[in-house]
């Protein structure tokens, strides 16, 4: 059903949500932002609280409807919806949300946000949206606070919720990050949680005694996948050498080896 559907609602998403299959992914929602940073001056950046968890039945069905009629189709949308979990003594029925694992869920996902979409494309200002995370960028400060406007009507209309820890309204040249990179006028970088995580990962295996043969086939695949399809400028590469500088802790030989294979 998830093949079927997809094929049909698919031509009904926007272009600017990229996280299906066949939307280009994650790198190409950073590339498109990467292209338009230069060209706008203030960022508002957002997700959704808790989105999957979210997701209300009778407003996403609505949406569905517009889209598919056959009865047949809709019952089976209603069973993947209302379900129920074994807590170990009862089943408890599930009245809100989506499941994680479901292959229908990422097309579910894309098609309650549709409503943003179709309002930002109104609004005529950059937008990207991965899953429940997106960016608006916008030349000026009236465009910005349109585009604000919108998104809180939106969320109220779907009841959800922004989620306060990573929201972000300000200036481009203060620098944001989205995706795992970071974005300023000086060019595309790496997220300082994309590094510290790295960080933490090649610490773990230096502290587990791993050989330095497999330490390095990890670093040099992140640092690939990093890379890859994006064209990380130079500042990425500073910006992990700078964040590994302010973390080293034990033996700095072994940081500064990590270093140059980042180079």
């Amino acid at each position: 059903m998830a093949i079927v559907l997809t094929a049909h609602l698919k031509p009904h998403l926007s272009l600017r949500c990229f996280h299906l299959a066949g939307s280009g992914g994650m790198k190409a929602a950073v590339r498109e932002v990467a292209a338009n940073v230069a060209d706008n001056e203030f960022i508002f950046r957002t997700d959704v609280k808790g989105y999957y968890a979210s997701i209300n039945y009778q407003i996403l069905m609505g949406i569905v409807g517009r889209h598919v009629q056959d009865e047949a189709v809709l019952a089976l949308l209603w069973g993947y919806l209302r379900r129920y979990v074994n807590d170990g003594s009862k089943f408890i029925e599930i009245t809100q949300g989506i499941s994680l694992g479901c292959l229908l869920s990422p097309l579910m996902g894309a098609l309650y946000l549709k409503p943003l979409d179709d309002r930002m494309a109104a609004l005529g200002c950059f937008y990207v949206r991965f899953m429940d995370d997106w960016v608006v960028l916008a030349p000026t400060r009236w465009r910005l606070r349109k585009a604000i406007k919108v998104v809180n009507e939106v969320m109220a209309d779907l009841r959800v919720e922004q989620h306060p820890d990573k929201t972000f309204i300000g200036r481009v040249a203060q620098g944001f990050d989205f995706l795992r990179y970071w974005f300023t006028t000086e060019g595309l970088g790496i997220a300082s949680k994309t590094v510290e995580r790295f960080t933490e990962r090649v610490s773990q295996l230096y502290e587990q005694g791993v050989g330095e043969n497999r330490i390095e086939e990890y670093v040099r695949r992140w640092w690939r996948w990093v890379r890859s399809g994006v064209g990380c400028y130079r500042l990425g590469c500073k910006a992990m050498q700078l964040h590994m500088q302010s973390t080293r802790s034990g033996d700095c030989t072994f940081f500064l080896w990590v270093g140059a294979l980042l180079r």
